[in-house]
């Protein structure tokens, strides 16, 4: 099928899906999820993962994340870096532990392939959690703030952990001084990221507002956005990582509302379906039959885990319980980082195709039903508080 007749349907089909999502008071997430699913192999196969969605989708996360970052509040992230920092350790533990004890004890797995299943539940994407946060106004307030400062500190948690579970356990061994190597890389991305985003971006954007040329501060934003991403690639991070602090730091200045204006339509017209469509795209159902049991139990762990292990986190600071349970289901998408450590397992022979497919549909499964957990806690909030 040609890139631009699936372009056409991706885009068509996810309005149409936020649209009825919508009316039945879902978040529009969901319809664009399912967008996925059904047109995907799951269902009806009018789409499958390609090059073109895989690109698209990277693209679209990485504005995603982006514009997050440009709505952002860097005071109101550095003033809860405590409570994030509890909350990402804790909904790293309580999920890991739980898959370990679960894939050991009663599937039989091996020490190393359960340590590896359970990593893979420990991996948050607040992706689908900030579309969320937008549509109900609670990306600035404190549990969203909170959640933010999770998701970073669980992003760097999961590639260290990563780093070392490669190093003990995978099919070639890694030295201590790469462990440090790349700890080394990671300490020096937020020195650079944060460096940058005070001395240089204000810089560079007011350079480039000067420039006689059309669209030169959208076209600056996108530099920045895109450059940031792949300094965080090329330090052993993650893209959407890089792309949410080239947003907070451009939310800093006074280029902030307009540009904030000019790039999200570019996102959310084009680059974002595709991505939200891609996720449902890699859930299929073939030989789920035989890991039924095995799934569902992963699903249900994946759930619980962040959702108690990162509640209980917020609740340590005097949070209330709708407000840590805000925290806990912003906590519960899996996405790109789940992936990532899937695919590791795979590469160094911890897990077979048959387990592969498993968890990528766990982690599929866990980024539907992520943002109605969220909305639900939301919206009961709210009725509490009037």
């Amino acid at each position: 099928m040609s890139y631009l007749l699936q372009l056409v349907i991706i885009l068509l089909l996810t309005k149409l899906g936020a649209h009825l999502s919508n009316i039945f008071n879902f978040p529009s997430v969901i319809g664009e999820l399912l967008v996925g699913v059904l047109a995907g192999p799951a269902v009806l196969n009018l789409l499958a993962p390609n090059t073109f969605t895989h690109y698209f989708a990277e693209l679209g996360v990485i504005v995603l994340m982006f514009i997050a970052g440009l709505e952002g509040d860097l005071k109101a992230l550095l003033h809860y870096w405590k409570p994030s920092l509890t909350v990402a350790i804790l909904g790293v533990i309580v999920p890991t532990a739980s898959a370990f004890l679960l894939c050991y004890y009663v599937f039989g797995f091996s020490a190393k392939t359960a340590i590896f299943l359970g990593l893979i539940l420990s991996a948050t994407s607040v992706s689908i959690t900030v579309q969320v946060l937008r549509e109900m106004q609670r990306l600035n307030s404190p549990e969203g703030s909170m959640i933010l400062g999770a998701a970073v500190a669980d992003d760097i948690i999961c590639v260290i952990l990563l780093g070392i579970c490669v190093s003990l356990f995978g099919t070639t061994a890694t030295s201590p001084r790469s462990i440090s190597l790349m700890l080394g890389l990671m300490l020096l991305f937020f020195v650079l990221a944060l460096s940058l985003g005070k001395w240089f971006v204000p810089k560079f954007l007011a350079v480039f507002s000067r420039l006689n040329a059309s669209e030169n501060e959208t076209t600056a934003a996108l530099v920045l956005c895109f450059g940031f991403a792949f300094l965080a690639v090329s330090l052993g991070m993650s893209d959407v990582l890089g792309a949410y602090f080239a947003g907070l730091a451009i939310s800093e200045t006074n280029f902030k509302e307009r540009l904030a204006l000019k790039i999200e339509p570019i996102g959310y017209a084009v680059f974002i379906p595709v991505f939200f469509v891609s996720i449902g795209l890699n859930i299929s159902f073939v030989g789920m039959s035989k890991d039924i049991l095995f799934i569902t139990c992963l699903i249900i762990i994946a759930i619980l885990g962040k959702q108690i292990g990162c509640g209980l986190g917020a609740r340590c600071f005097g949070l209330s319980t709708n407000a840590a349970n805000i925290v806990g289901a912003g906590m519960v998408s899996r996405g790109e980082m789940a992936l990532v450590v899937t695919n590791v397992a795979l590469s160094t022979h911890l897990i077979d195709q048959n387990h592969y497919t498993a968890m990528i549909v766990v982690t599929v499964i866990t980024t539907l039903i992520a943002p109605l957990l969220l909305k639900y806690y939301i919206q009961r909030s709210t009725q509490l508080e009037v």
